[in-house]
């Protein structure tokens, strides 16, 4: 099998193995009963599921070998992206990209390092004993996972400096009117708005500490990104179909119009994380009514975008492209949208339909609507690994790749 030539956007592939390590995590989380406990951990699951032979501990158990084989196929993935990524940077090439409307594309770097996290936060959740326990430390009373959300905190915060210096330069640039509508004609412009909801969702996962001052800071900060990605999210998609109308879309790029399912994930999910540490920091109680809408809302828009995206995708001719191994790395850009549009369909049943009341956790009708779920979940994990393949499973061409012309700072 012939290795690929390196492209910024094969980062994607270990952006998609995490967000499979995602969606293997939230069936274990949401199936699981875990009183007291923001999601399952290590301690509930010795507890109630491991080394049981009932159908759904079986089922979990499986879904737990499922999250740790992805984990480490994204640090595979990732691994192998930055060693090219070392050698391509170096070269006029790079140089070439950082100067034309794809220098969004290095956006996809602080997307895949917050996925990291949380790729930590699930193994954390799964084999660190104790997570929820007290402890004491400088005399406060907290949890042992409290110091974890705080390094977390430190983290996103970085990865978030990290986006904002390589949107602003990019963004500054265009309004100097090198925005060039003929390559504009799609929506990749959206990988930054999506870049900028996935750390909203981690500053918003430090909501679920019980501590109130790091809850209302993740809070905050989620909130503020939150509306920094509406804004931009906004600007971009306007801009983007206007040049679609103007110059039409290119096959290979149909499949950015998938990318929309992903920001909508992205700010749904950390609009409620945000919501549960107003909650913490306020003690107010569930809105139960907010989270169903909210959901709601996220799957049936998703669906609809989906929809469109895959029926403009096979008109222009872009499946027939992908069966024929003839895409770009953007190809991998098919991959997150099926699993964030699982994870909102999770929220949908297991936060917003059990918890008004209308379907019954453990029930059959509860299982019945799990089916879907993990159909979608299951076609994703096949599309990837055929993407994996196809990409020889990102072993780049590390010759070919130190051949090219060099830039002159190297």
């Amino acid at each position: 099998m012939n290795s690929k030539k390196f492209e910024i956007l094969h980062i994607l592939a270990a952006l998609g193995a995490a967000g499979m390590t995602a969606s293997f995590f939230f069936a274990i989380n949401y199936m699981t009963v875990h009183p007291g406990k923001v999601f399952v951990d290590f301690d509930t699951l010795m507890t109630n599921h491991i080394g049981q032979v009932d159908t759904l501990s079986l089922f979990i158990q499986t879904y737990i070998v499922g999250a740790v084989g992805a984990a480490i196929l994204h640090f595979v993935l990732l691994s192998r992206w930055f060693r090219g990524f070392n050698i391509y940077r170096k070269t006029t090439e790079y140089q070439e990209v950082v100067n034309s409307n794809r220098e969004v594309q290095l956006m996809a770097i602080p997307l895949t390092l917050t996925m990291t996290m949380n790729v930590f936060f699930i193994l954390g959740a799964l084999f660190i004993p104790g997570l929820f326990n007290p402890i004491n430390i400088l005399g406060m009373q907290m949890q042992l996972i409290d110091p974890l959300f705080m390094m977390a905190g430190l983290y996103f915060a970085a990865v978030f400096y990290l986006a904002l210096r390589i949107f602003s330069k990019y963004f500054l640039r265009l309004i100097d009117g090198e925005l060039d509508f003929i390559q504009n004609a799609n929506l990749s412009q959206l990988l930054a708005l999506f870049s900028f909801g996935m750390i909203g969702v981690g500053f918003g996962a430090l909501s679920f500490s019980k501590i109130p001052e790091i809850a209302f800071i993740g809070t905050s900060l989620a909130y503020i990104v939150i509306g920094l990605t509406l804004i931009l999210s906004t600007l971009k998609f306007v801009l983007g179909f206007k040049s679609i109308f103007e110059h039409g879309i290119d096959a290979k790029a149909t499949v950015t119009l998938l990318i929309p399912v992903t920001v909508i994930a992205m700010l749904i999910v950390a609009s409620y994380r945000a919501d549960i540490g107003t909650m913490h920091t306020l003690d107010l109680e569930r809105n139960t009514t907010y989270h169903l809408v909210l959901f709601t809302v996220g799957v049936g828009v998703s669906i609809l975008i989906g929809l469109f995206a895959l029926q403009a995708m096979r008109q222009k001719g872009f499946f027939k492209a992908l069966n024929n191994n003839q895409t770009d790395a953007g190809a991998l850009a098919m991959v997150c949208p099926g699993f964030a549009l699982e994870v909102q369909m999770v929220l949908w049943l297991s936060i917003g339909m059990v918890h008004t009341g209308i379907v019954t956790h453990g029930s059959t009708s509860y299982f019945i609507m799990w089916i879907p779920m993990i159909a979608l979940q299951l076609a994703t994990i096949f599309l990837l690994f055929k993407l994996l393949k196809q990409n020889n499973f990102l072993r780049f061409d590390f010759k070919q790749l130190r051949q090219l012309p060099q830039h002159a700072l190297a």
